[in-house]
Formats: structure tokens, sequence, C-alpha cells
């Protein structure tokens, strides 16, 4: 081969485009903390906030847990962590952040689980989570401050959800994925949120699951901790899930446990005085 036709093979195969493999999962988990500034409305200093400024993603698809944390010069500083690491694969979310006057920043942590029925008759089991926050608001602003959270539940028709191939993709299609090209069918939802100071908050929230034999149920489970014009929210000390009954329910994945509270004893704190049902209602990141 002459060395014209040498650098023309070469030159075709540099300029073939790459071939990039999307990530397929049946679990994940993805972090995301933000840092914004605050645009004053009619209400308050921080009605909106600006594009994102700056940003940090912890976690690939598929990722058993993901954390960030970073101090946002000028802002304020933000930390996160999810995994996979309750009884079977529950997730266990922490979340925190702390905003300059006039800024807001964020936490984000999302994690994606699901769970084969292997039991021979119809049943229906309670997934939920008992979360304890504490938090100092300077003010009232919509949508930009207190802890909110979120559990979810359905079927698809897929075996599997596409979540990209980077950490940025990965956290888009868990926090913001609707999931019909998957053939997404909710089961049930249910949000928690305090916009208010409070120094030693808790709130229970639950879904009740209906599972047939052979049935997969998939839940996200989501928790933020947006904190704007000075304010504090700080739910690190855990969003933990997990089931009343977990008896033939096989996790997608299961991480390394680590040591926390039993799940069926967190169901009694509260359960009945949490009436927060706007699922839409999710926080900007």
């Amino acid at each position: 081969m002459n060395r014209l036709s040498v650098r023309t093979a070469l030159a075709l195969l540099l300029a073939a485009p790459l071939v990039t493999h999307a990530t397929e999962i049946t679990a994940g988990t993805a972090e995301l903390i933000t840092a914004r500034d605050c645009v004053a409305g009619p209400t308050s200093v921080c009605d909106d906030v600006t594009p994102i400024v700056s940003s940090q993603y912890g976690g690939n698809g598929g990722a058993f847990s993901s954390a960030a944390t970073a101090t946002f010069a000028g802002y304020g500083s933000a930390s996160g962590s999810v995994s996979l690491s309750g009884t079977i694969g529950a997730p266990v979310l922490h979340a925190s952040a702390s905003s300059d006057a006039g800024k807001r920043t964020n936490s984000n942590s999302v994690a994606l689980q699901s769970y084969t029925y292997t039991g021979d008759t119809a049943t229906t089991r309670t997934f939920g989570g008992t979360l304890t926050y504490d938090q100092l608001e300077t003010g009232l602003y919509p949508d930009n401050t207190g802890v909110y959270a979120l559990i979810d539940a359905f079927t698809l028709t897929a075996p599997a959800i596409d979540v990209g191939t980077t950490p940025e993709d990965n956290f888009d299609t868990l926090f913001d994925g609707d999931f019909s090209a998957e053939g997404y069918t909710e089961v049930a939802s249910m949000t928690f949120s305090d916009t208010s100071s409070n120094p030693a908050g808790n709130g229970t929230l639950s879904v009740d699951v209906p599972l047939a034999p052979g049935e997969t149920i998939w839940l996200r489970v989501l928790l933020q901790t947006p904190a704007a014009n000075g304010s504090t929210t700080d739910a690190s000390h855990t969003l933990i899930t997990g089931w009343n009954d977990s008896s033939d329910l096989t996790p997608a994945a299961t991480s390394l446990p680590v040591p926390e509270p039993s799940p069926p004893a967190l169901f009694g704190l509260g359960l009945a005085a949490i009436a927060f049902a706007a699922r839409k209602r999710r926080v900007d990141r």
C-alpha cells in the first residue's frame, strides 16, 4: 500500500464517529449540588433564581452510591450522598446546604431501585421512610428553600432504564426522567416538604404498593435541601427508607449495609399527620 493510501485510510479511521454505548440500569444513584444567584420578585429577594452558576455531579450510571460536596466561593456550601445501603438495598439519602445572602445553594440526592416480588399470592406492602432534619430559614422563598422529599413507585414494560454515559446524563435521567419510553405507569407517590425554620424536624412519608407474583416494582426516592439568602437546610441526618415487610422481595442491587435504624420502626413517627401529595411540586435543582 502506498503512503497516500495509508494516509487516506488513517484519515477515514480518525474521522469515523466514536461509538458510545448507553448505560442501562435496574438500580442506581445520583448526586448534584448547585449554586445560583437569587432573583428578587414581588414576594421576596429570592422569588426566583438564575441558571446554575457552579455545580458538582456525583455518581455514574448504575452506581450503588454517589456523593458530592463543595464550598462555592461567595455562594455558600452544599453536600449530599446517597446509597443503596438500607435493608435489602433500600435507599439511604443525606443532603445539606447553606447559602450566603442573596445566593441559593442546593443538594439533590436521588436513588432508583427495583424489586421483584417472588411470592405466590397477590399482596400489598408499604414502602416508606423517616426524614430527620434541622433548618434555619431567613424568610419565605417560594420553591427555593426548605427540605423536600419524594417517593415514587411505578412499573415499567422495559427491563431497564437508559441513563446515558456521563454523571450528568445519569442525574438528569433519575431526577427528570418520565420513563415514558420504558412504559412508565405510576403506582403511588408521596411528597414531604417543610419551608419553615425547624431545629428538630422529622417527617414520615410512605406509599402502599400492590404486588402481583413475578411483578417488578420500581422506586425512585429524592431528597433536596435548597437554602436561599443566608438560610441553612440540613437533612444530613438522613432519609432512611425500607419496606414494612421485605420477605419475597428481591432487589436488583444491594450494596454493603451500614448501621441504620430498623426501617419498620420508623413508620410510627407521625405518619397520620403527613398529608403532602403534590408530586409535581419538585423543587428546581
